[in-house]
């Protein structure tokens, strides 16, 4: 099995390096086994990244065997010709090592300011893909089609890699299904229920039948590892989960999750566990490996991206991001010791 996780960012603005400790975070990961590190994109909100790319063309210069990549870019708010240009950069100084995650975002506002439209935002992820994997394996191409055209060019610098990764996120059926069309790989989650995964996981793969595509897809889940099951339900989930849930408002698209909100808006308690119990990664090691066993066994999943302490709203602080440096530090070390030699 593949592992890759989301890599923290945490900022420290009185720093000479202000990004010191997720550059150290990223070299903890790559120590440790994990096959890829990512960073989420928003704008205009303080706990998240409004330029995932810039941040990534420094952890790839400060790395070696890392992958990096986006988890997820919202690729039809921005010009398709300059992410080309800023991701080819980044496979340059890689050396080969980046991926691209994509995704539709769900606030209009960053749309609206940025010059693209929130309506259409299907139709211009699917040109944007096109343009993508047209201008970084062919040279003096021209492109005419509905929201972007351009005369005969070249983009330089010329990607490292034969073909960069492009990863599609998306659990409606039509985004799932262009995951499987136009994309190398499917995001799924981390919000959606195992069995909503299921469901999901059908569609991609007969879309991929269809489209005479190997299925290959990466379930994310967030995750907080500790050292025993019990000190986690006790001093974390309940905490963590109640953060999480303020973000899974935001961009509920399932009907699993909007009845899980009904309960909740009903005055019922749901324990975080019951929450937690097919959506997130949580407990000691053994743990861990146990519920990765689980899903491995009904999905046949062969990559799993952990998000430590992430997914909190990114609107109301300097990070989205629960821990801090040392216990951030800790579970990724200790997932490599303890639960990646588990699957190899």
């Amino acid at each position: 099995m593949r592992f890759s996780m989301s890599l923290p960012v945490l900022r420290d603005p009185g720093h000479a390096q202000p990004y010191h400790r997720t550059f150290a975070l990223a070299r903890i990961a790559e120590e440790a086994g994990f096959d890829t590190a990512t960073v989420g994109h928003h704008h205009f909100m303080p706990g998240n990244m409004s330029d995932p790319l810039t941040l990534l063309a420094a952890v790839a210069a400060r790395t070696d065997t890392l992958r990096v990549g986006t988890g997820i870019f919202q690729l039809p708010v921005h010009h398709p010709l300059r992410v080309a240009e800023q991701v080819a950069t980044i496979d340059e100084i890689s050396g080969g090592r980046v991926t691209l995650g994509v995704g539709l975002g769900w606030w209009p506002l960053e749309y609206a300011a940025h010059g693209s439209e929130f309506r259409t935002r299907g139709a211009r992820m699917e040109e944007a893909l096109e343009i993508l994997r047209l201008v970084w394996t062919r040279e003096n191409v021209a492109y005419r089609g509905r929201f972007h055209d351009f005369p005969e060019l070249t983009v330089h610098p010329r990607p490292v890699q034969e073909s960069i990764p492009l990863w599609v996120a998306g659990v409606a059926d039509a985004a799932v299904e262009r995951a499987a069309r136009l994309g190398d790989a499917w995001l799924c989650g981390p919000v959606q229920s195992l069995a909503k995964a299921r469901s999901c996981l059908a569609v991609y793969r007969a879309a991929c039948a269809r489209h005479a595509r190997r299925p290959d897809w990466v379930l994310r889940r967030y995750a907080w590892l500790g050292k025993d099951r019990r000190t986690v339900a006790e001093e974390v989930l309940p905490a963590y989960v109640g953060g999480l849930l303020e973000h899974w408002r935001e961009s509920a698209e399932d009907a699993t999750e909007r009845e899980l909100f009904h309960r909740l808006d009903a005055g019922e308690h749901v324990p975080a566990e019951e929450i937690a119990r097919d959506r997130l990664l949580w407990g000691g090691p053994e743990d861990v490996i146990a519920q990765i066993a689980d899903y491995r066994d009904r999905t046949g999943s062969d990559h799993i991206h952990a998000a430590f302490g992430a997914g909190l709203p990114g609107d109301t602080g300097p990070t989205s991001t629960r821990g801090s440096f040392d216990e951030l530090a800790s579970m990724i070390a200790l997932f490599g010791k303890e639960v990646i030699p588990a699957f190899r």
